[in-house]
């Protein structure tokens, strides 16, 4: 059996065999809350009720959304959490994510930080980005999974003028993830 590891939260899961109808043994999510369950990944994020889902495969990275707005309907969100996945073949994941995070942080001049999670390193930033549109708030997160060489990256942002009330569900989203550390 293989192991989910939620980062944050520090506890182990167990994945369940694929017959079942859930393939990931998770707690029961946070009121206004539903668990994303990503098969391939064998991964779960919180899902704000409401909110929308989308998965994305471009030349062999792994994207999906989880956003306040309907992508399909506009093209765009203004608020959500971004998820990358890269299974790297020469690069060090750890590396990568190091590398990402420091030059995000001395381009943008943000706030960032490293920490070790059971099996995976993650290296945050926090930044602000104005364009034509206006500020957003970015929360920027690698995880490398050093014994598989997976680099996740995930991004949560809103714009300046909603980033409290939208911090607090993202917060959320960012401190419950699992992740199994098998991929």
């Amino acid at each position: 059996m293989k192991k989910i590891v939620p980062l944050a939260l520090l506890a182990l899961f167990v994945i369940l065999p694929i017959e079942t109808i859930s393939a990931i043994d998770v707690p029961a999510p946070p009121p206004g809350f539903t668990w994303q369950e990503i098969r391939e990944l064998k991964a779960a994020f919180l899902k704000p009720n409401g909110w929308f889902f989308k998965r994305e495969e471009q030349k062999g990275t792994l994207a999906y959304f989880i956003t306040k707005e309907n992508i399909d309907k506009s093209g765009e969100f203004q608020t959500g959490l971004t998820i990358n996945v890269f299974r790297l073949k020469k690069d060090s994941a750890v590396e990568r994510g190091k590398d990402l995070i420091d030059q995000l942080a001395a381009t943008k001049h943000g706030e960032k930080w490293a920490k070790d999670v059971g099996p995976f390193r993650e290296f945050g930033c926090l930044t602000r980005d104005t364009d034509a549109s206006g500020t957003s708030v970015v929360h920027t997160l690698t995880v490398a999974n050093p014994k598989t060489n997976t680099l996740y990256l995930l991004i949560f942002e809103s714009p300046d003028t909603e980033w409290d009330a939208a911090w607090k569900t993202g917060k959320q989203i960012m401190d419950m993830l699992a992740i199994d550390d098998e991929i």
